[in-house]
């Protein structure tokens, strides 16, 4: 891109900062309490989801009273966002990462208590302030200990988290039928909060070992100099404004991304029935299968990476997904009636060409930026997910749904090129596999600025 900057070689500094890098990075353990937390991430919010309609009966709430509540949750996690940032930087991530795990999990019976429609909104504003900060917490510590491990970690983290969301729906909905919202998302906090306080310790204990080894593995740059010792915020500031632009850049990926799985999530089923004429469980099936995709891919994402590059799975993912969604949208125009079969495998191929797009853009800009490039990628796909259901409904309206979800492949196509544009900032393939040399494999573009900060190190 043009706004990458040079070294003085006349190469980009991603290059720069690989010929710095030792033969072999450090390697770390990959702690087994970040995978937990992973899951609990997915497992927790999807418990509250399958309760929607029950607790949209306990407060009286018409169809614009709960959009209305639900706005408010949304709200909040946006709101949280560049203040969960700022408190990664600095108390440490791995410190607002437990606490806010704590606070998730609490305030999840508040929606089960809520009497109001506007105690409901309250309750989901709070809750969605404590989701979003312990999604940054969460996914800026999990840069760390991908760029301390050297190993492309995030797909299969997020792939983690997908499973972890599965099971909370299948539990949560066999659960909606013998208990109260209550009494289910209670149990539920308490099954959270004693994941998280048997968890948390241990992923504490790590923060020291993990920040000296990322700072180790992210030796040269501008940003590990401003993740140095005695690092202060003007540092920190300095080296963002040297990044932003590409983590601006990644972030208009992840909207992308964003956009095209909201839009599946929310528009397959009725996809299927409307324009295929499938029955009720058979479109819940596809959606399903798509969300298996999705889950299936991410963990086979970290070896894609490993073999062809960050930059081949994110072009070539969205060459996927553009398939993928015109010929699930299309289906139903097939003569013969065959088309239900045809619609639920491209609903498999979007869903495995997405599956990579977002843990990639996340690990790219929390590489870059620490929590602050964290954030912003959380508040592109904010945009892609808010805006994918105006813009759908008022081309379905107008166009029909087919067409509609065809926007989901003219994005595609758009973001494709951008992420071929951002391929000096991306992970190569690996030498291990036949790679390209290893002067033209930047490992890591640049560190995160938070990674080494004095509260970070002062972790057991």
């Amino acid at each position: 891109m043009s706004a990458r900057p040079r070294g003085a070689g006349g190469s980009p500094p991603a290059q720069e900062a690989a010929a710095a890098l030792p033969d072999s990075p450090p390697k770390t353990r990959h702690p087994v309490s970040l995978a937990v937390f992973f899951g609990l991430v997915g497992f927790v919010p999807a418990n509250w989801l399958v309760r929607v309609p029950d607790v949209k009966a306990q407060v009286g709430a018409s169809a614009g009273d709960l959009g209305l509540a639900l706005l408010c949750g949304s709200l909040g996690s946006l709101a949280a966002l560049t203040v969960a940032a700022r408190l990664c930087e600095r108390f440490g991530t791995r410190r607002v990462l437990v606490v806010a795990g704590f606070a998730l999990c609490a305030l999840l019976v508040l929606p089960g208590l809520a009497g109001s429609v506007r105690a409901l909104g309250a309750a989901l504003a709070f809750f969605g302030v404590a989701q979003s900060t312990f999604n940054i917490a969460l996914n800026s510590t999990a840069v760390e200990v991908a760029t301390a491990s050297g190993n492309p970690l995030m797909p299969t983290l997020h792939g983690i988290f997908s499973v972890g969301g599965l099971v909370g729906a299948a539990l949560g909905g066999l659960l909606a039928d013998h208990l109260s919202p209550v009494v289910h998302l209670g149990l539920t906090a308490l099954l959270g909060l004693a994941v998280t306080a048997a968890a948390g310790p241990a992923l504490l204990r790590t923060g020291r070992a993990t920040a000296t080894a990322t700072k180790t593995a992210g030796a040269a740059g501008a940003a590990a100099a401003a993740a140095g010792d005695g690092a202060s915020d003007a540092d920190r500031a300095n080296a963002w404004r040297r990044v932003r632009w590409i983590v601006l850049a990644f972030g208009l990926v992840a909207a992308c991304t964003a956009f095209g799985e909201y839009a599946s999530n929310n528009w397959a089923a009725l996809h299927l029935r409307q324009d295929l004429g499938a029955t009720a469980a058979v479109a819940g099936y596809g959606y399903a299968t798509y969300a298996c995709a999705i889950a299936g891919g991410r963990f086979l994402g970290s070896r894609l990476i490993r073999r062809l590059g960050e930059t081949a799975v994110l072009s070539g993912g969205f060459a996927l997904a553009a398939v993928g969604v015109l010929v699930a949208s299309w289906a139903g125009h097939l003569p013969g009636g065959g088309g239900l079969p045809v619609a639920f495998a491209g609903y498999v191929v979007l869903g495995l060409g997405l599956a990579n797009v977002y843990p990639v853009c996340i690990s790219r800009a929390g590489a870059l930026g620490g929590p602050r490039g964290v954030s912003r990628i959380s508040m592109s796909a904010s945009v892609g997910i808010l805006s994918q259901g105006p813009l759908i409904g008022f081309v379905a309206d107008r166009r029909g749904l087919p067409l509609a979800l065809s926007t989901v492949a003219v994005l595609a196509v758009l973001a494709a090129g951008v992420a071929f544009s951002l391929r000096g900032w991306t992970r190569p393939r690996t030498p291990a596999t036949g790679a390209a040399p290893a002067h033209a494999a930047p490992t890591e573009p640049t560190t995160h600025t938070t990674s080494a900060t004095s509260t970070e190190r002062s972790q057991p």
